[in-house]
């Protein structure tokens, strides 16, 4: 707009350009998302598969926590396809309030799975002999207990949130980067949770690091473990520092952009989960390589049948 614009017109014009980005921001968060989801539920039927075809994976507690991590990774950006789309939409209030709990439910778990890989790695290394009997008795029962914990907790924050209020106006306000749950027990809460997953995960680590260099896996020349230890902790803090941003500020519509840029580290942490956790562990990689080799073995072997079978045929008919 020209400087001799009367006040309104030049209101007008930020009003839509503003308009315009959360628009562009809402596209953009929905891509994410989908993208997200596409990636990380190919590459979880991808181990999924693998660890159905060999026995000795199945049994083993580890990729049980990741094919669990994994769905749960995939279930939050399917709801977050569903909420984004609610918000566009202008659907009725109930079902935004449905679908950020279920999601908000689903991201807990995300993190909680995330601290029972950390815990059950330091187990295995530190503990070997107890650790296989005790896991396997209860693993069901933790996973169990994960799910209705986290449920119960994002049902009781939403009944008090709902109290006074609107879940319309919040995304009216704030559509590219919502947060309803924004009171002040709901951010405690969610910043003590994370803060606690966060001692949980880092206290595991120490112990992991204390045993791996008293028995001599962290020399000079192991750059694997290393290398190991700088991708879990970059992983891991691309998760709690973007969730620790998203739960300070609440609602404040003034910090839209410091949210968005935190909600895409926070999706990027997601997509390497499966790189960082699935894809990098080598009897994975063994597994998945061999099935195509085991292909090929096979039909090569079913050639050469059928060239024994028509030489024996021309010979018989000599």
């Amino acid at each position: 707009p020209s400087s001799n614009s009367p006040p309104y017109a030049v209101s007008d014009w930020l009003q839509s350009q503003q308009l315009f980005v959360i628009a562009t921001l809402v596209r953009i968060k929905g891509c994410l998302y989908l993208a997200n989801f596409i990636f990380i539920t190919a590459v979880t039927i991808l181990i999924v598969k693998t660890m159905r075809k060999k026995p000795t994976m199945k049994k083993e507690i580890r990729y049980f926590l990741l094919c669990h991590h994994l769905l749960c990774s995939s279930l939050y950006c399917c709801f977050g396809m569903v909420s984004n789309m609610i918000q566009m939409f202008h659907v009725k209030q109930v079902w935004i309030w449905i679908t950020f709990g279920v999601q908000a439910a689903v991201g807990k778990t995300v993190l909680v799975t995330l601290a029972l890989m950390a815990m059950n790695t330091c187990l295995a290394i530190c503990w070997p002999l107890r650790y296989p009997a005790f896991l396997h008795a209860v693993k069901l029962r933790v996973i169990i207990c994960v799910w209705i914990g986290t449920i119960l907790i994002s049902v009781c924050l939403i009944i008090a949130e709902s109290a006074y209020s609107d879940p319309e106006e919040v995304s009216e306000v704030e559509l590219s980067c919502p947060a309803l749950l924004s009171s002040n027990f709901a951010k405690i809460t969610g910043i003590a949770l994370i803060l606690l997953l966060s001692a949980i995960i880092t206290t595991a680590y120490f112990f992991l690091y204390r045993e791996g260099k008293h028995r001599g896996h962290f020399n000079s020349s192991n750059k694997k473990a290393r290398k190991t230890i700088i991708f879990h902790g970059l992983q891991i803090s691309f998760y709690i520092i973007p969730s620790l941003i998203i739960r300070a500020i609440g609602k404040d519509a003034k910090y839209t952009a410091v949210k968005f840029a935190a909600f895409v580290f926070f999706i990027f942490a997601q997509s390497f989960s499966p790189v960082v956790y699935g894809l990098r562990n080598k009897e994975l990689q063994e597994e998945i390589c061999m099935r195509p080799r085991r292909k090929l073995s096979s039909n090569d072997l079913g050639n050469l049948q059928l060239q024994k079978l028509q030489l024996t045929q021309s010979s018989e008919n000599q």
